[in-house]
C-alpha cells in the first residue's frame, strides 16, 4: 500500500485480473501451483500461505518477487480473461432489474452478466417509455406500467445478491421515486394498492441497503414507508418481513432479535409460507443463541415442513431462501447447539448446492456458517478454507451480515493452536472493516 493508502497499480492489476476470471483466491493458489514447475512447485509454501500471499500482494503490501510474477505470468497466459462476456455488471441496474424480474427465476452471477449484455435488457425500453409518459402526464399508468414496476422491484430483490449494496441503492432510490410519483396521481383503486405494494416490497429492500451501508436516517425512514404500505394495503407480509430485517439490524442483542421474530411470526400468522419459513428458522438461530435448546429445536424441525410447501418466488424477498441458504440455517442452529452429526448432515445438503455460480452474498454467510461447524468438529483447515471464503465474499460485497459472521469464526479460530488458524486471525485482523453497523433498536 502506498503512503497516501491507494494500492500501487500493480496490486490492482493482480486482484482485477483474478475478479475477471471469477476466482476466489484460494482458486488463484491453486492455479499457482498447477504453473509451477515440478523443482519450483517443491519450493513453494502450503496453500494456505501462497493464499496470505496473493492477499499481501493485492492489498499492496508486498510487490510479488521473481517466482511469485513468474507464476502470474504463466496463469495469466495459461488462463486469458474471457471475452464473451462482461466482467463488470453495467450500471443501468433498473433496465436489468426489470430483464432479471420478469423471469422470475435464481439467476447466478454468469446469468446476470450475459443478460446485461443482450438484447434483453434493451427490451426494457418500451415498457420504459410508457413509464416515462406516465410520469409526464401524457400517459395513465395501465396495468402494464404497473407489472413493469412490479417486475422491476422482484429483479432488484434477486440482484441484491450479486450487487454490493453501495452500487444498487441510487437506481433503487429512484425506482422508488417513480413509484412515488405514480402514486400521487388519480389512479383506480386496484391500481393504487399495486403501486402500494411495490412501494412497500421496495422499501423493505431501500431499509437493507442503508443500514448495510450505515445510514440509520435513511434506514429508519424506508422502515417507516414499508411499514406505512403494509398498514395502507393490509400486506401482512410486507410488515413481517421488514420485521425480520429488523431482526438482524439488532446486532448482536439476541433477546431482542428473538422478539422482533416472534412479533413478525405473529404478524404473518398461517399465511405466506416463504415468509414463515424464514422467520421460523431465524427463531431458531438466535433461540440457540440463547441457549434455548428445547425452543431452538421445535422451530427448526418446525420449519421443514412449512418449508417444504412453500413457493420461495412467492414474494421477492423469498427468492433468497433456496435449499442451499434454508440448509445453512440449519446448519447455524445445529452448529450453536454442538449437535455435531446434524451439523455434518447439514454441510453433506449445502455441499449438493454450492459452486462457482452460487451468488457471492449467500456465500458471506453460508462459507462462514460452514468454518464454524468444520472448527467445531476439529476439521481446522477445512475450516480455514471455508472462512477464506467467506472473507473474499464479504470483502467484495461489504456485507456486515457477513462481517459478522467473521467476526464469530475468528474468535473461535483464534483459539487454535494450528498453524493456519493463526494466520488466518493475522490476516482477518488486517482485513476487517472498522465500520459498525447502526442499530435501530
Amino acid at each position: 500500500m502506498s503512503e497516501n493508502g491507494v494500492r500501487p497499480n500493480w496490486a490492482e492489476d493482480i486482484r482485477a485480473k483474478r475478479l475477471h476470471r471469477c476466482w476466489s483466491q484460494n482458486e488463484l493458489a491453486r492455479q499457482l501451483e498447477l504453473a509451477a514447475d515440478p523443482r519450483t512447485r517443491a519450493t513453494l509454501p502450503s496453500r494456505s500461505s501462497i493464499i496470505r500471499e496473493i492477499r499481501f500482494h493485492e492489498a499492496g503490501t508486498h510487490q510479488p518477487g521473481p517466482v511469485y510474477a513468474e507464476l502470474y505470468r504463466r496463469v495469466w497466459t495459461r488462463n486469458p480473461e474471457p471475452t464473451t462476456e462482461p466482467t463488470e455488471i453495467p450500471s443501468d441496474h433498473m433496465a436489468l432489474a426489470w430483464t432479471v424480474g420478469r423471469l422470475n427465476l435464481r439467476v447466478d452471477r454468469r446469468t446476470v452478466l450475459h443478460l446485461a449484455a443482450t438484447a434483453a435488457v434493451g427490451a426494457a425500453l418500451d415498457p420504459a417509455q410508457r413509464l416515462l409518459r406516465a410520469l409526464a402526464g401524457n400517459h395513465r399508468p395501465d396495468s402494464t406500467t404497473i407489472a413493469h414496476l412490479e417486475h422491476r422491484t422482484r429483479g432488484f430483490h434477486r440482484l441484491e445478491e450479486h450487487i454490493p449494496a453501495k452500487s444498487l441503492y441510487p437506481a433503487l432510490i429512484s425506482h422508488l421515486n417513480e413509484v412515488s410519483a405514480l402514486l400521487e396521481s388519480g389512479l383506480p383503486d386496484d391500481h393504487r394498492r399495486r403501486l402500494a405494494v411495490v412501494a412497500g416490497e421496495s422499501a423493505i429492500l431501500a431499509a437493507w441497503f442503508a443500514w448495510e451501508q450505515g445510514n440509520a436516517h435513511m434506514t429508519a425512514a424506508h422502515t417507516r414507508l414499508a411499514n406505512v404500505a403494509a398498514k395502507h394495503t393490509n400486506d401482512v407480509s410486507i410488515a413481517a418481513c421488514m420485521t425480520g430485517y429488523r431482526s438482524y439490524m439488532a446486532g448482536r442483542n439476541s433477546a431482542q432479535s428473538t422478539r422482533l421474530i416472534q412479533q413478525g411470526l405473529d404478524q404473518i400468522g398461517e399465511g405466506d409460507p416463504a415468509t414463515r419459513a424464514w422467520l421460523l428458522a431465524r427463531h431458531a438461530e438466535e433461540g440457540a443463541l440463547l441457549g434455548d435448546h428445547r425452543g431452538a429445536l421445535n422451530s427448526i424441525r418446525e420449519v421443514v415442513d412449512v418449508y417444504a410447501g412453500a413457493d420461495i418466488n412467492a414474494r421477492p424477498w423469498t427468492c433468497f431462501l433456496d435449499p442451499g441458504r434454508f440448509a445453512s440455517m440449519s446448519l447455524t442452529v445445529y452448529s450453536r447447539l454442538r449437535r455435531h452429526d446434524d451439523s455434518a448432515t447439514a454441510m453433506e445438503e449445502i455441499a449438493l448446492h454450492l459452486g462457482p455460480t452460487t451468488e457471492v452474498k449467500k456465500l458471506c454467510v453460508v462459507k462462514a456458517e460452514m468454518a464454524l461447524a468444520q472448527h467445531r468438529l476439529r476439521d481446522v483447515t477445512e475450516a480455514v478454507d471455508s472462512a477464506r471464503s467467506a472473507l473474499d465474499a464479504t470483502s467484495a460485497m461489504d456485507f456486515p451480515l457477513g462481517w459478522e459472521r467473521l467476526d464469530n469464526v475468528a474468535a473461535e479460530l483464534m483459539l487454535s493452536r494450528a498453524q493456519v488458524a493463526r494466520e488466518f486471525h493475522t490476516e482477518y485482523a488486517a482485513t476487517r472493516a472498522s465500520r459498525k453497523q447502526p442499530s435501530l433498536q
